[in-house]
C-alpha cells in the first residue's frame, strides 16, 4: 500500500506519470520496489520467474569457458556483474575457474541493500581465498581490463510505451481515475515523434494502426557508464529481444512488456498490490548495436543462447548432473528454441577486439 501512495502523489503532481516512471518506482522505489523489496527471491521455487543461471550450475559453468577461452586474447584481470540475483552465477563462477584463470577482483554492482545480504550469505561459503575477491561496488564504478557480465539487466531498465491509433502517435501513461489506477493515452511530444519516425525510416514502412511498442530512452546511459568510464574491457549482454524488424513486426500489436508473478503472466497489474509482480520488457539488440557504433565500440558477436551454449561444449558439462530426467528438463529450457534457446541473446561488445579473437558459434549480426 506504500507504494501504491508514492504513485499516487507522484500522479497528482503532474495529473500523470509515464509508463517508465511507473517501472522505475515499481521496481526500484526504495523499500517498497519489486527489487528493493525484502520479498525479492530468485530460487526457482520461490521466485516469480526462472532465471539461467539458477537454474544449473552448468549455465555459468558455459560462460567461464567462454571467460577462460577470451583471456588468451584480451588481457582481462577483473570480472563485474550486473546485479547478482541470489549471488548463484558469482559462487559457480569463481568456483569452476581453475587457479590461472581467478580474476584479481569480481565485483559486483548490486541496488538491492538485501539482495546483498542474500549474497553475502550465499557466497560466504566459498574457500576464504575466494570469498576475498568479491568487492560490492557503486553503480558508477566499472573497473579495467573487465569482463563485464550483464545477465537480464537491459529487460528491467525502464521504459516507454507507445501507441498508434487513426494515424496518431500517443504515449501510455498512468492517471488517476475515481481513486483506482488506470492507463491513458497522451499525446506523444516532439522528441517522442522524431524518435518513432527515425524508427519507420529505418524499418522502411509505416507501424500500423492500433499497435502498441515500446521505446527504451534510458539503456543508453547505462551503456555509456561502461564505454566511457573502462578501458579493455568485453562486455557480455544476455537477455531476451529481437533484432529492430522483428521487435517492431506488424503482427507484434500489443509490444513486449511483461508482467509476472508466480510463475504466470498477469494482465490487469492494478488490482495486484503495487511492486509485488515484476516487469520486463524485450531488448532491441539493434538499438544497442547503433549505441556501441556510435562510440566506436566494436561487436564481437551475436548470437543465440543456444549457439553459444552448445559451442561451450554444454551437453558435456551437462553430464555432471545426476538423473537423466532432471539433466533432459535443463538442457531442454536452455536450448530449445520454445524456451530459452532462440528467445535469448548474447552479444558481445569490446573497445578494442584482436582480430585473432574468433568465436566458434554462428553470428547473426547481419539481422542488426
Amino acid at each position: 500500500m506504500e507504494l501504491l501512495k508514492k504513485i499516487h502523489a507522484k500522479i497528482q503532481q503532474n495529473g500523470f506519470i509515464t509508463f517508465d516512471e511507473y517501472m522505475d518506482m515499481s521496481l526500484y522505489f526504495p523499500k517498497y520496489g519489486y527489487y528493493n523489496s525484502e520479498r525479492t527471491d530468485f530460487h526457482p521455487k520461490n521466485s516469480d520467474f526462472i532465471t539461467a543461471p539458477e537454474l544449473s550450475a552448468i549455465y555459468t559453468n558455459s560462460i567461464v569457458k567462454f571467460y577462460t577461452d577470451s583471456k588468451k586474447y584480451k588481457n582481462i584481470e577483473n570480472v563485474l556483474e550486473f546485479g547478482a540475483g541470489s549471488g548463484e552465477m558469482a559462487y559457480n563462477f569463481l568456483k569452476k575457474c581453475n587457479s590461472k584463470d581467478l580474476p584479481t577482483n569480481y565485483f559486483i554492482i548490486e541496488k538491492n541493500a538485501n539482495l546483498i545480504k542474500k549474497q553475502k550469505n550465499k557466497l560466504q561459503k566459498l574457500p576464504k581465498n575466494l570469498f576475498e575477491k568479491i568487492n560490492w561496488v557503486d553503480n558508477s564504478y566499472v573497473p579495467e581490463n573487465v569482463f563485464i557480465i550483464a545477465n537480464e539487466i537491459l529487460d528491467a531498465i525502464p521504459s516507454k510505451i507507445f501507441h498508434k491509433e487513426d494515424n496518431k502517435f500517443y504515449e501510455k501513461c498512468i492517471i488517476e481515475e475515481k481513486g483506482n489506477l488506470v492507463f491513458s493515452l497522451n499525446d506523444c511530444n516532439s522528441d517522442n515523434l522524431k524518435e518513432i519516425h527515425s524508427i519507420e525510416d529505418r524499418l522502411n514502412r509505416k507501424l500500423p494502426n492500433s499497435y502498441t511498442f515500446e521505446i527504451n530512452m534510458r539503456i543508453e546511459s547505462f551503456l555509456l557508464n561502461i564505454f566511457k568510464n573502462s578501458k579493455n574491457f568485453l562486455l557480455m549482454i544476455i537477455d531476451y529481444g529481437y533484432h529492430e524488424d522483428e521487435f517492431f513486426h506488424p503482427q507484434r500489436k500489443n509490444g513486449t512488456v511483461q508482467f509476472y508473478k508466480n510463475h504466470k503472466k498477469i494482465n490487469d497489474i492494478f488490482s495486484f498490490q503495487q511492486g509485488s509482480f515484476d516487469i520486463s520488457i524485450s531488448v532491441n539488440f539493434s538499438n544497442i548495436y547503433r549505441i556501441a557504433k556510435r562510440n566506436s565500440i566494436e561487436l564481437y558477436s551475436f548470437t543465440t543462447q543456444s549457439e553459444f551454449l552448445l559451442n561451450m561444449n554444454i551437453l558435456e558439462l551437462a553430464k555432471e548432473i545426476e538423473g537423466n530426467s532432471e539433466r533432459n528438463n535443463i538442457l531442454k529450457t536452455l536450448l530449445f528454441p520454445t524456451d530459452m534457446g532462440e528467445n535469448f541473446k548474447f552479444m558481445f561488445l569490446s573497445d578494442f577486439i584482436i582480430k585473432d579473437f574468433k568465436s566458434s558459434f554462428k553470428d547473426y549480426r547481419h539481422k542488426l
